[in-house]
C-alpha cells in the first residue's frame, strides 16, 4: 500500500513538473485587493466647506423628503409592479444559483447507475444480465480554483444587487421626473385657466365698448387673438401632461388606460440640501459598486487563468454488483470495485494559456479603469447637481423678482388705457409678458425639484432633513 502511494506521488509530480515546464507562474493567484482611489475633502461648487460627516448619509425612502403623499404611494407602487425591476430581481436571482452551483463543487459527486441486457445468438439461449453501482468521486481543489471561481461568482452576486439597486433609484427617479412634470403642467394649466377667463372677459366687454362705438375693432381683434392663442397653450400642455401620465402609467407597470392622475393644486416643497455632504458616500453608488465587484469578478478570473497550467486531480471510487437474473442481483452478486486517483496535465498548447492570461489582464485592466471612471463621474454628477443648486436659487430669486414688475407693469398699463393714454396692444403686451414670467417662474421651480433629485441620484442615497 505504502508503495502504491508512493507511486502515485511520482505520477502527481511528474505531471505538475511537465506543466510547469510551460510556465513561470505561481502556484497560488495572487489575493485581490479593492483599488484605493484618492478622494477630495470638500466639492468645488459648495457655498460651503462641505466635508465628511457621517450623521448626514441616510438609505431607504428617499422620497419621504418631499414630504407627498401622493409620491410616496406611487412609489410603493413602483416598487412592487414595475417590470424593468422585475427583470432585474430575476437576474439577481440568476446571480445567486450561480453561486450555489460553484461552492456546490466542492463536495463530493455520488452516481448511483443500474443497466438491463439481454443477448443472445442464433440456435442459442438468450442471456440476461443486470449490474447496479455507485460511484463517488472529488476534486480537491489544490490551486484554489474552485475558491477562486466562488470568490468571482460572489463578486458577480453583489455587482448583480447593485445593477437591481441601480435600476430601482433609475426607475424611481424616472417616475418622480415624470410626476412633478405633471403636476407642472396643472400649475401651468390653472394659471392658463385664470388667464383664458380674465381675456374672456375683456374680449366681452372690448366687444361691447366697440358695438357702442367707444373703441376701434383693432382692439376686439387684438383681444381675441390673445384669447385665441392661450386656447392654443392650454390644448398643448394637456397634450404633453396626458403623454407624461403615460410615462408614468408604464413606470408603474400599468397599461396607459388603467391609470390616470387627478389634476390638484400642487405646491412643491423644494428639500433643503445639508449643509454637510460626505464626500465618502460616492462609494455606495450602485454604479461604483457594482464597477468594483465586476473588477474583483474579472481579478477572479485572471487567477483562473493564471492556475490552467496545473493538472487536474480527480480521486474517484467506484462499486458494482453483476448478476445473471434479477433476483439475485441484491443476495449473491458479482461485486467488483475500483480506488483510484487520476491527473491530467496539458504540457503543450501552442501558447494558448499565455493569450489567456494576457487577454484576462486586459479585460482587468479595462475594468479597473471602468471602476476609477465611475468615481470621476460620480463627482462630477455631484458637482454639477451642486453648481445647479446655487445657480437656480439665484435665478429663482431673480424670476421672481421679474414676475413682480410684470404684474406691477399690467396694473399700471392697464388703468393708463382705461385713462386713454395709451393702445390696447401695450395692454396685450404687458399681459403676455406677465404671463410668460409667471409660467417661467413655474418651469424654474421645477427645475429645482429636478435638480434635487438629479443630486439623489449622483450621491446615491437621501440625507436626512
Amino acid at each position: 500500500m505504502k508503495y502504491s502511494v508512493i507511486q502515485l506521488s511520482i505520477v502527481l509530480s511528474g505531471s505538475m513538473l511537465l506543466s510547469a515546464c510551460q510556465s513561470s507562474l505561481e502556484l497560488k493567484p495572487a489575493d485581490y485587493v479593492v483599488p484605493s482611489i484618492d478622494s477630495a475633502q470638500r466639492y468645488k461648487y459648495a457655498d460651503l466647506n462641505w466635508v465628511s460627516s457621517a450623521d448626514v448619509v441616510t438609505e431607504g425612502d428617499w422620497w419621504q423628503l418631499y414630504q407627498d403623499p401622493v409620491l410616496s404611494q406611487l412609489m410603493q407602487q413602483l416598487n412592487q409592479d414595475n417590470l424593468s425591476l422585475q427583470q432585474a430581481q430575476a437576474r439577481y436571482r440568476s446571480a445567486a444559483a450561480l453561486l450555489d452551483a460553484e461552492r456546490a463543487r466542492r463536495s463530493a459527486r455520488i452516481d448511483v447507475t443500474g443497466d438491463a441486457k439481454r443477448s443472445g445468438v442464433k440456435h442459442q439461449g438468450a442471456d440476461n444480465q443486470f449490474s447496479a453501482g455507485i460511484q463517488a468521486s472529488w476534486v480537491p481543489d489544490l490551486w484554489g480554483r474552485v475558491a477562486k471561481a466562488i470568490e468571482g461568482q460572489q463578486a458577480n452576486l453583489i455587482a448583480a444587487a447593485a445593477d437591481l439597486a441601480a435600476i430601482r433609484l433609475n426607475q424611481q427617479l424616472l417616475a418622480a421626473d415624470a410626476y412633478w412634470n405633471i403636476r407642472t403642467l396643472d400649475l401651468r394649466l390653472a394659471v392658463l385657466d385664470q388667464t383664458a377667463k380674465s381675456y374672456q372677459r375683456s374680449v366681452t366687454i372690448l366687444n361691447n365698448q366697440y358695438q357702442a362705438g367707444f373703441i376701434a375693432r383693432a382692439d376686439v381683434i387684438q383681444a381675441e387673438t390673445q384669447a385665441k392663442q392661450v386656447a392654443i397653450q392650454q390644448t398643448e400642455l394637456q397634450r404633453e401632461r396626458s403623454l407624461q401620465e403615460n410615462v408614468l402609467a408604464v413606470l408603474l407597470g400599468q397599461a396607459v388606460v388603467d391609470f390616470q392622475l387627478n389634476r390638484s393644486a400642487y405646491q412643491f416643497k423644494l428639500p433643503q440640501i445639508p449643509q454637510q455632504i460626505p464626500s465618502r458616500i460616492l462609494s455606495q453608488r450602485p454604479d461604483v459598486i457594482r464597477a468594483e465587484r465586476q473588477l474583483a469578478a474579472l481579478h477572479a478570473e485572471l487567477g483562473l487563468a493564471q492556475t490552467a497550467w496545473l493538472p487536474d486531480v480527480n480521486i474517484g471510487v467506484n462499486a458494482a454488483l453483476n448478476s445473471t437474473t434479477f433476483s439475485h442481483l441484491l443476495q449473491s452478486p458479482n461485486y467488483l470495485w475500483s480506488v483510484g486517483l487520476s491527473t491530467v496535465a496539458n504540457i503543450f498548447d501552442a501558447g494558448k494559456r499565455q493569450a489567456d492570461i494576457a487577454q484576462a489582464e486586459a479585460n482587468y485592466q479595462e475594468k479597473l479603469a471602468a471602476y476609477k471612471q465611475s468615481i470621476l463621474t460620480g463627482w462630477q454628477e455631484v458637482e454639477d447637481a451642486l453648481l445647479r443648486s446655487s445657480s437656480l436659487a439665484q435665478q429663482a430669486q431673480q424670476q421672481q423678482q421679474l414676475l413682480d414688475l410684470a404684474i406691477e407693469n399690467e396694473g399700471v398699463v392697464t388703468r393708463r388705457y382705461q385713462a386713454g393714454l395709451v393702445s390696447y396692444l401695450e395692454v396685450v403686451t404687458a399681459q403676455n409678458l406677465r404671463l410668460n414670467n409667471e409660467q417661467q417662474s413655474l418651469q424654474l421651480q421645477q427645475q429645482q425639484m429636478h435638480n434635487t433629485v438629479q443630486l439623489l441620484a449622483a450621491l446615491g442615497t437621501g440625507w436626512t432633513q
